[in-house]
């Protein structure tokens, strides 16, 4: 029989949609490996005693922090959105159980995907956006990545759906896409089963054309928004955003107004991606004999330029760069190689990766220039 076990206070709530899935390629995950487009890190895997003395924290608003759980590097999976839900029903689940350090519960990312696999709950989900948590919501249970791990393996495509296979078939591929596969009825019948309760969201932000894409976009006050969101229900806030050329998703658990933005790292590289994609779309276009693909290649080139006008203004709106400022971030794409190793696959050696660093602290200027969504996820009983 499965183990239940019960939260202290009961809340929790799902999601839908097609074209939810962020696909990176693997020059994006590459670049992202390389960049430190982001203030600074903190690598502790506990974070209550996360260095009153370090530049990013100190002074800061640290509360939450002590419930996040670091996440392996979703590499290839597009599965951010995921991720992030996963991290912030965990968070809930540790906090109303006062669970800080080793006794932390990291949930199974892979769980909740295979529920998106299986379109659990679809009717409940308007805007997959803002409202993805009502998937949950069907059972209100959740497995731990030790039972159901976040993992790579042998898949292929038929009739455009991923199935296991083996190394052995030329058509397999290897990786942690994987995950989006649904082996639920895998999970031994002795493994834990997390009671949570219900979920509701509160929408601070959603672009008018559910565009995840966009940019320049976000009220001006959106940095305010997310502060008074962190404060009124000290719990973390969901956000999508366009990470220079494809959506994103992660949870911002804290912020500190006397943190140095070092050049707002992130807003600036934006701005120079955009640039130089334009440069290739432009050649691309002057070196195709196809006119069909040179207008596509020019129309690709102007999405780029009116995208990086469009970060440009909100810039300039809200002040330019400011000197300090920073959020607290839990990313899903940036394994950190001074955070423990992860192994994805314990039939193979060599596939393992770094976790993420719990703590990526980003300049204020990342939201109000490229933020296209920000919901802050609850417990019914807490509105």
């Amino acid at each position: 029989m499965f183990k239940l076990i019960s939260l202290l206070s009961a809340c929790l709530v799902a999601t839908t949609a097609m074209a939810e899935i962020s696909d990176l390629n693997q020059n994006q995950i590459e670049r992202i490996q390389q960049e430190k487009d982001y203030v600074g890190v903190i690598n502790p895997m506990s974070l209550e005693l996360a260095s009153s003395n370090d530049d990013i924290t100190s002074g800061g608003f640290n509360d939450l922090m002590k419930y996040v759980v670091a996440t392996p590097d979703q590499e290839d999976a597009g599965s951010c959105l995921y991720m992030s839900h996963t991290g912030v029903v965990e968070w809930w689940y540790n906090r109303l159980n006062n669970l800080t350090g080793s006794r932390k519960v990291d949930f199974a990312e892979r769980y909740y995907m295979s529920l998106k696999t299986e379109k659990t709950n679809q009717e409940e989900i308007d805007n997959w956006r803002t409202d993805n948590i009502r998937r949950i919501n069907k059972s209100s249970i959740f497995f731990s990545n030790k039972d159901y791990r976040f993992t790579k393996g042998y898949y292929k495509r038929v009739d455009g759906k991923r199935v296991v296979t083996d190394k052995e078939d030329e058509d397999a591929s290897y990786g942690t896409s994987y995950n989006w596969i649904n082996l639920t009825d895998e999970i031994s019948k002795d493994a834990n089963v997390f009671k949570l309760p219900k979920f509701k969201r509160e929408v601070l932000f959603a672009d008018a054309e559910r565009d995840q894409w966009a940019v320049g976009k976000a009220p001006k006050d959106i940095v305010e928004r997310i502060k008074n969101a962190l404060h009124k229900r000290n719990a973390p806030v969901l956000v999508i955003y366009n990470h220079k050329g494809f959506w994103h998703a992660n949870y911002i658990f804290g912020y500190n107004d006397n943190a140095d933005t070092k050049g707002c790292p992130f807003t600036t590289s934006f701005i120079t991606r955009m640039q130089e994609k334009y440069d290739y779309w432009i050649e691309k276009s002057q070196t195709t004999e196809s006119d069909k693909w040179r207008q596509k290649y020019l129309g690709y080139a102007d999405k780029a330029k009116r995208r990086e006008a469009a970060v440009k203004n909100r810039l300039e709106e809200v002040g330019g760069c400011a000197k300090k400022g920073v959020f607290y971030v839990r990313d899903s794409i940036y394994g950190t190689d001074t955070m423990p190793e992860y192994d994805y696959d314990f039939s193979q050696k060599g596939e393992e990766g770094h976790l993420n660093a719990p703590l990526i602290a980003r300049e204020f200027a990342w939201v109000q220039t490229t933020l296209n969504h920000a919901i802050q996820i609850y417990p019914e009983g807490m509105e």
